[in-house]
């Protein structure tokens, strides 16, 4: 019975995660909300780099908003990092959001952040931005 019913809360969870719809832009999100904007996943501008071996590079994915703070990163194949234990053996650090703010009308333009991983390999950078 214990069996099932963890089966069934896995379903759940998965169904949860890949049923949330995304949202590609915050253009016109009101800056009255305690946390800036909304909670949820947002398409991202997301620059990589690792300090190890230098290496740089610029992509477009999904990113996970809660709180006021990106939560995880969604390569899009399957992977991920993300705040919160993980068996990888990773530190997640970071990820607390900055708001440009167009003042004429209140409105959040564009929000920031920066997540490191750290791990056995070194350490990696995500610069993150929400238009």
């Amino acid at each position: 019975m214990k069996k099932y019913l963890l089966i069934a809360l896995l379903a759940a969870s998965i169904y949860t995660l890949t049923a949330m719809p995304y949202s590609s832009t915050i253009a016109g999100t009101n800056s009255v909300s305690s946390y800036g904007i909304p909670d949820g996943w947002y398409k991202a501008n997301v620059v990589y780099y690792n300090y190890n071996t230098g290496t740089q590079a610029t992509y477009t994915l999904k990113v996970l908003v809660s709180y006021g703070s990106v939560t995880t990163i969604d390569f899009g194949n399957g992977g991920s990092v993300h705040s919160g234990y993980n068996n990888e053996g990773y530190v997640y650090s970071g990820g607390y959001l900055s708001y440009q703010t167009d003042y004429s009308t209140g409105q959040i333009t564009s929000a920031s952040a920066s997540v490191s991983i750290s791990d056995n390999n070194g350490t990696r950078t995500f610069n993150i931005t929400i238009t």
